[in-house]
This record gives C-alpha cells, structure tokens and sequence, in this order.
C-alpha cells in the first residue's frame, strides 16, 4: 500500500484525507496540536510543526512516504513543497515558485514585472524605512504582512498615525519580517477559484466574500461570483499567463480580487485548498469533488479526466463565531437558517472557551436558496452573528 503524508488533519484538510482513502493510502498526519478533527481518520499521526519544512522533510525520509498532500495553510504549502522537491516527488511547483506565490511581496514583484492585474506594492524589511515612507505617501493605504493568512496582521490606514499602529502590528505578525504596503483600493472582493490542467484553466468556482467581523478575515461567502461573466475572461487570461510564465503544475490556483467597477484587481493568489471547508458548498455548485481531485494531482496521478464543470444554483457558507472572548454560555437563534443548511460543521460547544473570537469558529453552515435575491435577502441584507452567548 502507498503510503501519503498530509501535514494537517483539521476539519480543513477532511475532505484531502477522505480523497487519500479512497485512493487507497496510508495516511500519515502531522500538526502540532493533537485532537484536530480528521486524525481519527488517518492510519497514523506524529506531533510536529508543519511549517517546520526541515522536519517534515526529515518525516517524510524516515516514513519512505510516496506522496505528500500540503494542508490549509500557506506555511503547509511551503514545507509541502519543499519536502517534495528534495525527495523527487511530483505534483508541486518548485518551492522558490511557491514562494513567489505565497509571499505578498514577491508576487507584487512578479506582478508588476510581467504586467498582471494587481495593485502596485512596495516591500518593506526595515520597520524604520516603512515609517518613513508613510510621511510622503498618500492615503489611504492597507499595511499587510507579506507570509499571513486569514487576514492576519492586515489593516487599513486613513491618515500617518494610523499608518505607525498598522506596520507596527504588520511586522509583529511576520514571520519572516517583511510587510507590504500598498494603496487601498475601494470595492467589493471576489473570489475566483480554478483548477488547471496542463497550465490551462478547466474548472470555476466562484464566490461573493463578506468580511464583517473582521474586516480582513472571510466569515461568509456566497456563490457564484455576482459579476463571473463580467470578469471571467480577464481572470483566466490572467491565470494561464501566470501559469505559463512559471511552469505551473496541475492542480487548484486561487485568487481574490477586489472589483472597483472596471478591472478586477487581484490581491492574493494561492494553491491550495481554503478554509471553512470552502469545497463543501463549492462541490455543491460545480458537481465535482474538488479536494478529490487536488489530491490526485497532489500526488502526481493525472488530471486530464476532471468532470466537465458548471455552476447551477445558489450556495453559501457561513460561519458562526462569538462577539467576543469568554466561555461560551449558549448557543440559540440558528434555527432561522434550518430550512437552508444542506451540511455543518459543529468546531465549539457550550462550555468551551473563546480566546480569540474573529478567528475561531463555532458553527460551519452551508445553505442551499432557490435565487441569489433570497440568499443575499436572508444573509447579507439580514445580516446576524448574535447567535453565541459568551460570559
């Protein structure tokens, strides 16, 4: 039997690990906390630091591994590919490709060198330069940590004294100690999901994102995509270009952008699988098993047969999180969706407790409407995240 090594078995990584089983692996999971949802499905789990990319190479040697399958989250990525390129094995780009990727101020660079629709960065490594800076430029401007996800370390800035917190914050919040600023561009945010084969685009999942907790951190999405037809054709241009240009492999490439009523202008790219089981509603939209198949390319199996794509219908997730810090009392009031959830995901219960409430969710819903008016009616228009009692 093969043996696998996914780097994460959080409720994220269960639809990876359900592809892993019905390839017929042996799964090895690693993540440095233990418990997480999915290792109860895996044939074995070892505590390590998945971003540690020394040490997940050094697992994947010991445990003679025939493939590896990152996780959620970009530093999985990272060390996913890393292990890969070292160890010969297929289905990543080379790791100074991910890189380029996954790091904001690299894909910037990349981005403004070869003419890709994204607004212009400048990188910052030295804190006192990036202050300086901000006394001459013009407002507003967002401050981002170049390796976070999730919204992480990002914040707008109006005016220089908002602008000193927001690199102050963005620093602490980067690994690596870079950040990147950039000029705030006003409109609503998207996202594009696709899947390629032989570096051409054959798949779409499109999406509607709502930040409303934390203005940064996706809690709610909607498909598909409001405006697809609008920017799909840029979009792929945009991808294949990208694609080509670094030799990308088969598989997910992800972007958001932000649309201000002329171009889409994108802001992150990734190739990986997103958070909040994304691919629950996504399957539902698309007909296709997304993770399935990022799985086999992940593992180097070919990809030429994924099902023909569409998107048919409305779909949304949305996530239930706290107002704010303390133990959960009660939770109450989700019953007004039960008529629209087709599948949740239940994270926390009474009695556990919230330390960091924007970044810890409590109830996953996936809801199914007959027309966009109705779902955007329901969650946007009616906008409620009062469900969980804290004290």
């Amino acid at each position: 039997m093969k043996k696998a090594l996914i780097l994460c078995a959080s409720h994220n990584d269960i639809g990876c690990i359900y592809a892993l089983k019905k390839l017929g692996y042996y799964i090895i999971a690693t993540g440095g906390v233990p418990g997480q949802m999915g290792e109860v499905l895996c044939d074995e789990y070892i505590q390590a630091d998945y971003s540690d990319k020394e040490l997940i190479l050094k697992i994947a040697r010991e445990k003679k591994v025939d493939n590896i399958v990152q996780c959620c989250n970009d530093f999985g990525v990272y060390s996913a590919a890393y292990a890969a390129e070292k160890l010969g094995l297929p289905g990543y780009d080379s790791y100074e490709t991910t890189l380029t990727l996954h790091n904001k101020d690299r894909f910037k660079a990349f981005a403004k060198e070869y003419g890709i629709l994204s607004p212009i960065s400048l990188p910052f490594d030295e804190i006192n330069t990036a202050k300086k800076y901000i006394k001459s430029t013009q407002y507003p401007v967002i401050v981002k940590p170049v390796d976070c996800s999730a919204g992480n370390g990002i914040h707008k800035a109006s005016n220089e004294k908002e602008a000193l917190e927001a690199i102050d914050l963005a620093f602490q919040n980067s690994r690596s100690k870079r950040i990147v600023i950039e000029p705030f561009i006003t409109g609503k945010q998207y996202g594009f999901c696709t899947f390629l084969v032989d570096k051409k685009v054959v798949a779409y999942n499109t999406l509607n994102e709502y930040s409303i907790v934390n203005s940064y951190r996706v809690d709610m999405v909607t498909h598909p995509c409001d405006i697809f037809d609008r920017v799909k054709d840029v979009l792929t241009e945009q991808i294949e270009k990208i694609a080509n240009i670094l030799s990308l492999k088969d598989g997910i490439f992800h972007l958001q952008f932000i649309y201000d009523g002329n171009s889409p202008q994108i802001i992150e790219v990734m190739r990986r699988t997103m958070g909040n089981r994304h691919f629950v509603a996504a399957n539902a939209l698309t007909g296709v098993d997304w993770e399935y198949w990022e799985t086999r390319a992940k593992c180097g199996m070919s990809c030429h047969d994924f099902p023909k794509n569409w998107q048919e219908g409305y779909y949304a997730c949305k996530v239930i999180l706290a107002e704010k810090n303390g133990k959960i009392e009660r939770i109450e009031g989700l019953s007004i969706y039960d008529k629209y959830i087709f599948a949740q995901y239940n994270l926390r219960e009474v009695g556990d407790k919230i330390t960091c409430y924007y970044a810890q969710p409590v109830r996953i819903l996936y809801l199914q409407f007959s027309t966009r008016e109705e779902m955007e009616s329901v969650l946007v228009q009616n906008y409620r995240n009062d469900f969980v009692k804290v004290s």
